[in-house]
């Protein structure tokens, strides 16, 4: 009989993403038979085969530094930054051996429900690494009771050396992420034959797989998600949104890449735009007389776009360029007649800019991070009639030219500026 598996990989508060997972595999009503978790996947692993949306939710939403961080170890009334986040972690260390892992424990105890767990139909898999004895341990529900599951799975979130080792019956033991951090071939071993796994691209070591013909889906972050040390509850909402999205896409119920559409609304904005978009690339450089930018044309960055088997993911990339340079939320789930009314609204409120300064500011490699592209589609767009004005910018700003000339489009413009 086949058996599904969730795999969850290590990454901290990165984990928020997992939940979000969770939920689009529950709104797809797809029937869990294992998960397996490494770390934070280990805790997200406990609420899930307990069925336990609710809580995982209400932890997740509410979580910040004090949830997770004692004030001893922490300056937990100051806005703490990433430098000063690793560097008390490493002045915990020097001085401690690690951050204090006690109200990680708390936490589970608060949220654990025995009879939940252990009653569950879903089977359960952890890993964690005996530093001791120095070598990997893994456990299933099987290996696991009311008595000692608290302690082998803080064993397995514990981040050595930001925090300190766990003690098991005077043994030390560290994050399973220091032996797979991504655990299908324990879920394989546990009988799966189809997984999907979720990775959150974080510090750890990964096993091949010891069965290739074992069906693995993989799910990652598309996104930027916040250093894995970073407990914000305001973060995590939009990371499990983000989880979320990007499992629906993954299996094609939603559309999009970083960006999220509903389904159907790529094919329906193509249909409707993608030819005149088109036209109005061809109508610049049919018309240019600039030898570099007729060159330009040629490369495959614009012959993807007019290249018919090609031309409709090209042109999705630039859809979504849009809305990234406009910094559209990338949590949300779009409709395409509301998001392109947001893109004109935006581009209508970005501040009008010397092109000349910012060319002259490229010299200095590190100023791109600085530059303000909406600035830079809004030159373009308010100069598309004026091919004189723009042709030499276009060979260093193409993203931003392919996007004004998308909004130009959805505007109802066409090639006779």
């Amino acid at each position: 009989m086949s058996k599904f598996a969730l795999v969850l990989s290590g990454g901290g508060s990165k984990g928020a993403y997992e939940i979000g997972v969770y939920m689009a595999l529950k709104k797809m009503k797809k029937n869990i038979d294992i998960v397996t978790g490494t770390s934070i996947g280990a805790i997200n692993g406990v609420f899930i085969v307990q069925n336990d949306l609710r809580h995982a939710l209400k932890l997740w939403k509410k979580i910040s530094f004090s949830v997770i961080y004692n004030e001893n170890d922490f300056p937990l009334d100051k806005d703490l930054k990433l430098p000063e986040i690793y560097m008390t972690h490493l002045k915990n260390f020097i001085n401690e051996g690690g951050t204090d892992p006690s109200k990680l424990s708390n936490i589970f105890e608060e949220y654990f429900k025995p009879k939940k767990f252990f009653t569950s139909k879903m089977d359960f898999g952890l890993v964690t690494y005996n530093l001791t004895k120095n070598k990997p341990i893994l456990k299933t529900k099987k290996d696991l009771n009311q008595d000692n599951i608290k302690d082998y799975v803080i064993a397995s979130a514990s981040c050595y050396p930001a925090f300190k080792p766990h003690v098991i019956n005077d043994e030390l033991y560290i994050d399973g992420g220091y032996y797979d951090n991504i655990p299908i071939n324990l879920a394989i071993k546990m009988g799966a034959d189809e997984v999907v796994a979720v990775d959150l691209r974080a510090i750890g070591f990964k096993k091949r797989l010891i069965d290739k013909g074992v069906s693995v889906t993989y799910i990652a972050p598309r996104n930027y998600i916040p250093s894995f040390l970073i407990f914000d509850s305001i973060s995590a909402r939009h990371t499990i949104k983000l989880g979320y999205n990007d499992a629906m896409k993954t299996f094609g119920k939603l559309d999009g890449d970083k960006l999220t559409f509903k389904k159907g609304q790529l094919v329906k904005n193509y249909e409707k735009n993608g030819e005149n978009f088109k036209q109005n690339l061809h109508f610049i450089f049919d018309n240019t007389k600039n030898e570099i930018l007729k060159k330009l044309f040629e490369t495959d960055i614009f012959q993807n776009i007019l290249n018919q088997k090609t031309s409709y993911n090209n042109f999705n990339y630039i859809v979504e360029k849009a809305g990234l340079i406009l910094n559209f939320d990338e949590s949300i789930i779009y409709r395409i007649n509301s998001y392109n009314r947001g893109l004109l609204k935006s581009l209508s409120e970005a501040e009008q800019i010397d092109i000349n300064k910012i060319v002259g500011k490229l010299k200095d490699k590190k100023i791109d991070n600085l530059i303000d592209h909406r600035q830079i589609v809004k030159f373009f767009y308010d100069n598309l009639q004026n091919q004189n004005k723009i042709t030499k910018y276009i060979p260093l700003f193409t993203d931003d030219f392919l996007v004004a000339i998308y909004i130009y489009t959805v505007k109802g413009k066409h090639s006779n500026y």
